[in-house]
């Protein structure tokens, strides 16, 4: 799957909780999403509910 950038991602669980990540590129699949940051993975949630992606307008 193809990698999205996001300059804050948040990712809501099955148990309500919110994680969150700062300029970060992310993979979503079904029911769970991979994050990256320089490259790396950095987390990776299997219990997803939700994800929301935004990106900060550059002036």
């Amino acid at each position: 799957m193809a990698a999205t950038k996001a300059d804050l991602l948040e990712v809501r669980h099955h148990d309500d909780h919110i994680s969150r990540y700062h300029q970060v590129t992310y993979c979503a699949w079904r029911g769970g999403v991979t994050i990256y940051q320089n490259g790396l993975e950095i987390a990776r949630h299997d219990d997803v509910l939700h994800t929301h992606a935004l990106n900060l307008a550059t002036v």
